[in-house]
């Protein structure tokens, strides 16, 4: 049991560290692109703006899902890639269905991935509330 608690830990570290840092990298291309669009118009550099912050974050959260889904199959969970993929991604979002479960001797490993799940959404909604609060009142103004 101990070995899950700490490789499911390590795996939380490695996902959190990864999430922050494409939001680091998330902010330096929003500063990058707002002064590149700021001649476009409000509506048009909102949009783009918006829209790259959530493309990155996207795909922040599929690079932590693949994450997951191969170190289920590296401890021999599953064999499948589809498959553990597949749980990787309902257990991440806490989704749970229950129709594909971890043996009892990973169980405890597999709640760390929906533990990752609600830090990194938590994160990526604060990130996202933090953006529209600077954008918004900027781009409404003119």
């Amino acid at each position: 049991m101990s070995g899950q608690m700490i490789w499911g830990t390590v795996m939380l570290g490695i996902c959190l560290f990864l999430h922050v840092g494409f939001l680091i990298v998330d902010i330096r291309l929003l500063k990058s692109l707002n002064a590149k669009l700021w001649a476009s118009g409000p509506l048009v550099s909102t949009a783009v703006l918006l829209s790259a912050a959530i493309i990155i974050i996207v795909f922040s959260h599929s690079v932590q899902v693949w994450l997951w889904a191969l170190s289920f199959i590296a401890f021999g969970a599953f064999n499948d890639p589809g498959t553990a993929v597949y749980f990787a991604l309902v257990t991440y979002t806490t989704l749970g269905y229950g129709d594909v479960v971890l043996a009892e001797n990973i169980r405890l490993y597999g709640a760390f991935a929906s533990v990752t799940g609600l830090l990194g959404f938590g994160l990526s909604t604060a990130f996202l509330v933090a953006v529209f609060g600077k954008l918004l009142p900027n781009h409404l103004a003119d």
